[in-house]
């Protein structure tokens, strides 16, 4: 019976838009709409003030000149058509979540995603994530910077990192994610990563990380100091390059350094770097080792001169 009357309205509703009804034909549709106006409700606590909603749509409405119709059907379709209009609006507006950007300057900081997943920033870094996660993935943007993240895992929800023209796909696992200006570098601590750029693909597994290099993705074994998460964890690295661990503390507490000798920056370090030292900690045993006499002023690392 439902479905009858459906039908009815609908085929009326044609016929009144071509003025194309009986007298008995405009009197049966007016009974129809009015059956219909007066049964739909507007939930105010859940849909929001329908007057702003309703406001909102004329004024992007382009209003233009129509020929005269049945004003009485017009009436009640109209109000109808605005019912309906309203509750899409209001559906799609509470169904896009809303957008948050975090990010830092001189020190590290972490974001907790409402899914229980974490992301640690380095210094002069930028995320953007949304409020809450909908819909089939969970995406997020590192904008800039170096980030590492452990991801909760969801098979059915896939978690996606856009970073520049890359794409980082992952269920649940741990991996650093450094975005330059004109690169990207992917690298696996724990799990799985599907990393995509342009028409190339790769699977990373930890040990392993994959950069851009101009149009192609390429896969490389990972540097030493980034199979760790030296974020949350000690790091104890043995017979590691001091470039290595300078691009560590560029990477963990944003500083610069002047060193530019191929000799000593190839110098083999053995060193325990805490997940809480300073700075001036880790130089301190580089120091001992070396005797460089490196010293730390205004986010620079230099060398005294004897």
């Amino acid at each position: 019976m439902l479905s009858e009357s459906k039908s009815i309205l609908k085929k009326l509703l044609a016929k009144s838009i071509r003025n194309n009804t009986s007298a008995s034909e405009d009197k049966l549709l007016q009974n129809l709409l009015k059956k219909v106006y007066h049964k739909t409700s507007w939930d105010e606590k859940t849909m929001g003030d329908k007057h702003k909603i309703k406001n909102e749509i004329r004024s992007k409405i382009d209003l233009k000149p129509v020929k005269v119709l049945n004003l009485s059907v017009i009436k009640y379709a109209a109000a109808i058509i605005s019912i309906v209009t309203l509750v899409f609006l209001f559906h799609h507006r509470n169904s896009t979540p809303k957008m948050l950007v975090t990010t830092t300057e001189r020190v590290l900081d972490s974001v907790l995603l409402q899914d229980g997943s974490l992301v640690y920033l380095a210094p002069n870094s930028s995320l953007e994530y949304p409020e809450t996660f909908k819909g089939k993935e969970r995406n997020v943007k590192l904008l800039k910077g170096n980030a590492f993240f452990e991801v909760t895992k969801d098979p059915k929800h896939p978690f996606i990192i856009h970073s520049g023209q890359v794409k980082t796909k992952v269920l649940g696992t741990s991996f650093h994610i450094r975005l330059a200006e004109k690169s990207c570098r992917v690298s696996v601590v724990t799990g799985k990563v599907e990393v995509n750029y342009k028409n190339s693909t790769e699977n990373l597994i930890p040990g392993e990380e994959a950069h851009t290099n101009g149009k192609l993705l390429k896969k490389e074994t990972t540097p030493t100091i980034m199979a760790y998460n030296w974020y949350t964890q000690d790091v104890s690295l043995k017979e590691v390059k001091l470039r290595e661990v300078l691009h560590l503390m560029h990477l963990k507490y944003g500083v610069t350094n002047t060193i530019n000798s191929s000799k000593i920056n190839d110098l083999k370090l053995t060193l325990f770097i805490g997940k809480k030292a300073a700075v001036e900690e880790i130089l301190n045993q580089i120091n001992y080792i070396t005797n460089l006499n490196l010293s730390y002023e205004n986010e620079i690392i230099t060398q005294d001169s004897k």
